[in-house]
């Protein structure tokens, strides 16, 4: 019902707010945008220029990121497939009578939307984001104020910048973005979320020095 009734304000023209915050997070719409991973490159691509790191700690913070994205993304879709849980839109429609309801994913120009076609519990937006935030800290700092620009300019969604004084606070609302959005449920975000920090830390924990 909370997934549901977000959408259909979103849909009445309301919840501007959450439409922003889901469509700034939204790195999955194929062929527009980049990979829900790849979104936190650009975040520390930003962060890189940003510091003017020099070789070696780019090359370390590279090390980092990368491998809890990809250990973040093979632990998340282990368990998708061992949990095997409905999408809100399966659930919405075959359980709520309500079969025309549709998500507001990257619309197509011509009222067609879209869902990811694998399971929803826990979500990979979160678990990337948190794993990506843990060793992101490590490097950066807890307190971090960063304004992060990677959709800046875009026409075709909201991207406009958004200002977050911690990289948990960006992995939080990363995670919660994929509610407004119609594909998932907040519980899917708070495992992911609890999944993520575990990678992170294992990533931070290797003897990198």
């Amino acid at each position: 019902m909370e997934v549901q009734q977000l959408v259909n304000d979103i849909k009445a023209g309301g919840s501007q707010e959450e439409l922003w915050i889901a469509q700034f997070w939204s790195d999955d719409c194929p062929i527009l945008t980049f990979t829900p991973a790849g979104r936190w490159v650009s975040i520390l691509n930003q962060l890189i220029a940003i510091e003017r790191l020099d070789m070696m700690e780019t090359v370390v913070a590279y090390a980092k990121v990368g491998m809890a994205l990809s250990d973040a993304g093979v632990r998340c879709w282990s368990e998708k497939y061992r949990y095997n849980f409905l999408r809100p839109i399966d659930y919405i429609r075959d359980y709520m009578d309500d079969e025309d309801w549709n998500t507001v994913m990257c619309p197509d120009g011509s009222g067609g939307y879209y869902t990811p076609n694998f399971p929803t519990y826990p979500s990979g937006h979160a678990s990337f984001g948190a794993a990506a935030a843990v060793v992101l800290e490590d490097i950066f700092g807890s307190n971090y104020t960063f304004t992060d620009r990677s959709h800046e300019g875009r026409t075709e969604f909201n991207g406009t910048p958004r200002t977050f004084n911690s990289f948990q606070e960006m992995a939080i609302e990363n995670g919660y973005s994929r509610v407004p959005l119609g594909v998932h449920f907040q519980s899917d975000s708070d495992a992911g979320i609890d999944l993520g920090n575990v990678v992170g830390l294992r990533v931070k924990a290797l003897p990198w020095k």
